[in-house]
């Protein structure tokens, strides 16, 4: 750690601004260039699932806030200091209400990312301004300061952590193109299908509450915040032990749907049992071999946008199993059906293993970050216990 010099992130950057700060609700486009938010932004990745769009008009004149692959983005509001790489292959993007920082040339930018999530909090709490909302501004970024070691180091470190990341990111883009061929699929047999199923017919309502007291403790627990937007597969979850109050149990291959506006679009497949918020509702296939029909009808626009338009409610509406198990859909017959559900079924198990190792290489990644961020390991011993878990 002697070897690394301290410096200010505005000295190893030659940008630092923030995105655009405007009212943007009649700007947004159903598609074109993607616009950024803090939502967007996770920690050391770019999340795409519920990002906005812009048309290249507005997209030129906000030249100010266009971003590139290299920059590093960094939250604002809501949970200021977390930082995000571009990566290359995105395209054109532009964003609001985030720090822009673009790292000069012989800094290793991934580094930076890397450096700023695991060292920079304690400094981003302690500047955050603000009365009503509290945001990080672009002089305290300026200000804000990283110990930093020379570049090859920079590389070095960056290379190893950038590699668990980039196979966590793999398995991602697996999930997401086993959702995408999974809906053509459906969409190819409900156009040759002959009859008509009802919702009631594929699956049950399954009312198996628990409380909170009889939980042991380490169940996985899914709330609509754990539900994914883009796919079907539920891979994020927390632990159940502080629970409070009364949920759900599922078991493996339930389908989990969101019943409260606007999360209708959140369904997806249970790759584990566990509990979940009373929330979201808990449905099980009429028929082992409906469980693909299933899961894809309920995910299809066209229950989504039945069960928007008949949810209930002032403030917070939402759809019931009563509203849903009448619902016709198409129905390509037993033994098409049979073979989609084979196809989910083995996709699931193809994006549970891949959900595992994610999470195993998290951990490895999450325990190596901090002592080669502080120079307690050397890069060379962190390779072996790469290694070890190969």
């Amino acid at each position: 750690m002697s070897e690394w010099q301290k410096h200010k992130l505005g000295e190893l950057c030659t940008r630092i601004t923030v995105g655009h700060v405007g009212s943007m609700a009649s700007r947004y486009t159903e598609n074109g260039i993607p616009f950024l938010r803090s939502l967007n932004v996770k920690r050391g990745r770019i999340d795409l699932s519920a990002v906005k769009y812009i048309n290249k008009e507005f997209h030129g004149q906000l030249a100010k806030s266009q971003l590139r692959p290299g920059d590093l983005v960094i939250v604002r509001t809501g949970d200021p200091g977390v930082t995000a790489l571009i990566p290359d292959g995105l395209g054109p993007l532009n964003c609001s209400d985030v720090v822009i920082a673009t790292p000069r040339s012989d800094v290793d930018a991934r580094f930076l990312c890397y450096a700023i999530n695991e060292t920079a909090q304690e400094f981003v709490k302690a500047h955050t301004v603000g009365a009503v909302q509290q945001h990080f501004n672009v002089k305290s970024a300026k200000e804000l300061t990283l110990h930093v070691p020379e570049l090859a180091h920079q590389q070095a470190v960056s290379g190893l952590l950038g590699a668990l990341d980039d196979k966590i990111a793999v398995n991602e883009r697996i999930a997401a193109t086993a959702d995408e061929l999974m809906r053509a699929l459906y969409q190819e047999a409900c156009a040759n299908a002959a009859e008509s199923i009802t919702i009631g017919e594929l699956g049950r309502l399954i009312r198996d509450g628990v409380s909170a007291s009889s939980l042991n403790g380490g169940e996985h627990y899914i709330g609509l915040e754990h539900m994914p937007r883009r796919n079907v597969w539920l891979s994020a979850w927390e632990e159940s032990a502080e629970l409070a109050s009364g949920k759900s149990a599922f078991r493996s291959n339930d389908v989990l749907f969101g019943k409260l506006r606007p999360y209708f679009h959140k369904v997806g497949l249970a790759l584990t049992s566990g509990v979940c918020s009373t929330d979201i509702l808990v449905v099980r296939p009429a028929e082992p071999d409906r469980l693909g029909w299933l899961l894809l009808a309920l995910s299809s626009d066209e229950v989504v946008a039945h069960a928007s338009a008949v949810g209930d409610g002032t403030r917070m509406p939402r759809a019931k199993w009563r509203d849903l198990e009448p619902l016709v859909v198409p129905w390509p017959g037993n033994a098409e059906a049979a073979r989609l559900d084979q196809v989910v079924r083995s996709m699931a198990a193809r994006v549970q293993a891949s959900v595992t190792e994610s999470r195993t290489l998290a951990t490895l990644r999450d325990t190596l970050l901090p002592q080669l961020m502080s120079g307690r390991l050397r890069v060379k011993d962190a390779e072996k216990m790469v290694e070890d878990h190969a």
